[in-house]
């Protein structure tokens, strides 16, 4: 028996055994498989079906007078389907059009399904055509990315290095072929419009989100900005004003020693001992205290108007025991020279949450919804590096302070 071979699929067929001793019993395999119902020299395999194809094996023993030896022989049997009649099928390109980006490469895929052949010998390759000719572009060797036993799909690729205005006005073919004809897919380049508008979109959008984002940060340490910007510019605005304070401080005289803000810390801690501790021993802002720095004698009222006008800020220490309480009169004073003194500014310090009585002067009023208001927050705000003390500077008049950190 021949050591190889092919069959065609069809109806029936059979192999034999041959040997030269009469009707030898034979043992037979296929793909290694012991086939024990077959034991003659020959297998009628009928109708063939996939499961039929494989190695087939067929060993018995010949012997003479003095020895005896196994005599194996093997077929390789090929279940095939009859040759296709159909012209290939193309699968890529699927499009009539192709968006591209001048001056880019592109690779230009040519996918199609062959029938089967026993001698198959596939032709797949790219043609460009121009008003002039048409020329075959230099394509990979087809490659199969999917085989079965009735096709197989085939595909090449053509590279271009660089995409130029004459490569749109040229028509791509994709070209397939077999024994029974050939079948094609034409493909024109189009320029992508969109490339350019989009890296404006894209380029305004990031600059937009820059501008955004650097007004946040501006936002947020405006305050800090300022007083490095104050601290490099040396400025001393109070030269020649004519005044004596840098600061009056206003605040609740009666006022409990534990706050309602629930801090273990009073109005008057905050007046009498951390105002001179930051803004004058650490900043060397000059404060004007009723309690520390009121002479002796003459009338109060009087003598508060003259302080503020010897001031260029009006610091007022705001609660309920402040806004209910006879210290209302500094701030109402304040704000009726604040409005003839460009040069004196209020500054409001809300210690704790309070309501507005109905008996508050209209002025006072409007003056607590007008003017710039500071947040105390409790034991947060102590450390003269906090936001507090921060925003305190920030509103505080520019001064040349040497000798202060």
């Amino acid at each position: 028996m021949n050591n190889a071979g092919s069959y065609i699929c069809r109806p029936r067929i059979s192999l034999d055994c041959q040997s030269d001793v009469q009707s030898p019993e034979v043992t037979w395999y296929q793909n290694g498989r012991l086939l024990s119902e077959e034991r003659s020299n020959r297998i009628q395999l009928g109708e063939i079906y996939d499961f039929h194809q494989g190695t087939y094996v067929c060993d018995y023993t010949q012997s003479d007078n003095s020895s005896s030896w196994t005599v194996r022989a093997v077929v390789q049997v090929r279940t095939i389907v009859k040759d296709t009649h159909v012209k290939p099928d193309i699968l890529e390109p699927i499009v009539d059009t192709l968006e591209v980006e001048l001056g880019k490469p592109l690779t230009l895929y040519c996918t199609a399904r062959f029938g089967f052949q026993k001698d198959f010998k596939p032709v797949l390759r790219w043609y460009s055509k121009d008003s002039n000719q048409q020329l075959e572009i230099l394509t990979s060797e087809g490659r199969s990315v999917q085989s079965t036993f009735e096709d197989e799909i085939v595909k090449c690729a053509a590279h271009l290095k660089e995409v130029t205005q004459r490569d749109l006005r040229k028509t791509f073919i994709c070209f397939a072929q077999n024994s029974i004809g050939n079948t094609t897919q034409s493909i024109q380049l189009k320029e992508k419009k969109g490339v350019v508008f989009l890296y404006v979109l894209l380029g305004t959008v990031m600059t937009l989100a820059g501008m955004l984002m650097a007004g946040a940060l501006l936002y947020m340490y405006w305050i800090e900005i300022v007083l490095l910007y104050r601290t490099y510019q040396r400025k001393d605005e109070t030269l020649g004003d004519k005044k004596e304070f840098d600061a009056f401080i206003s605040y609740a005289k009666w006022s409990p020693i534990e706050s309602e803000a629930g801090s273990s810390l009073s109005e008057e801690t905050l007046a009498l001992n951390l105002f001179p501790e930051v803004l004058e021993n650490k900043y060397g802002y000059t404060l004007f205290l009723l309690e520390r720095d009121m002479a002796p004698g003459g009338v109060y009222a009087e003598d508060i108007v003259n302080i503020i006008k010897k001031s260029r800020r009006g610091i007022f220490i705001l609660s309920p025991n402040y806004v209910n309480g006879p210290s209302v009169f500094e701030l109402q004073a304040a704000v009726n020279l604040a409005l003839n003194d460009q040069t004196l500014k209020l500054i409001l310090i809300k210690f704790c949450p309070f309501q507005e009585p109905e008996s508050l002067p209209h002025l006072v009023k409007k003056a607590l919804r007008v003017l710039p208001t500071i947040t105390w927050r409790g034991l947060k705000s102590v450390p003269s590096n906090s936001r507090f003390w921060t925003q305190m500077r920030y509103h505080m008049p520019v001064k040349n302070s040497k000798g202060f950190t």
